[in-house]
Parts: structure tokens; sequence; C-alpha cells
């Protein structure tokens, strides 16, 4: 289900969506071990690829209230996020956190809104 279906689920299913989430989280946590980036001491593809966690998820979690990337939980994750996204050539290119928000929240209010009227 990912991140996105933890946002949109609701109850139990949000529940399972978030312990799903976890376990990717645990697993790329696990690609870090002894390295700075997903390919060592230097930026790789994996890293560009996973990109989007640090600002966009933060986003997902303050929207949706809940929390998918815990410091205590993924603690080599956690650093590479904030690592990841203080390099300059990433700061650079992220868009306003403030447009993020406003973005999710109309998002997932019309998945939400366009699921209650199919039940």
């Amino acid at each position: 289900m990912g991140a996105w279906g933890a946002c949109q689920a609701e109850g139990e299913e949000k529940e399972k969506a978030v312990e799903a989430a976890a376990e990717s989280f645990a697993f790329l946590e696990k690609q870090l071990q002894g390295n700075k980036y997903f390919g060592g001491e230097e930026l790789g593809f994996l890293d560009l690829v996973l990109g989007w966690i640090p600002h966009w998820l933060n986003v997902m979690e303050q929207v949706a209230d809940m929390k998918l990337l815990d410091a205590d939980n993924f603690p080599l994750l956690h650093q590479w996020a904030h690592r990841f996204i203080q390099l300059p050539l990433v700061k650079g290119c992220l868009p306003p956190r403030e447009n993020l928000v406003n973005y999710f929240t109309a998002s997932l209010t019309y998945m939400r809104s366009l699921k209650a009227n199919n039940h």
C-alpha cells in the first residue's frame, strides 16, 4: 500500500498500511548499515530515486497525522534523509513545504470524499 496508501486509509486499515510501510523502511535501513548513502560514501542513483522520502514523506505524515519515518526506529534512514535534503543541489530544487501541505491536504480530502461516495 505504501506511504500514500497509509495517508488515505483510516482505522485498522491505516494501522496495517503503516506497518507495511515500516517493513519497507526496515529493509532500506538495513541497506544503509555502514554507509553514508545507499551507494556507499557518495551519493548514488538509489539515493536519487528515494530522494522523495525526506521532504514529501514528512508532509504526508503531517497531513495524515501519522508517523512513518521515526528516528528511534530508523536512525540510519533518518540520518540519510537529513543528510540528503541538506545537499545544496537537492535543497535548491525542493518545492516550498507550504505548497506540498496544501497539495496533499486537497488530495487527501478529495480521495476520502471519493471513497465515502462509493460506499
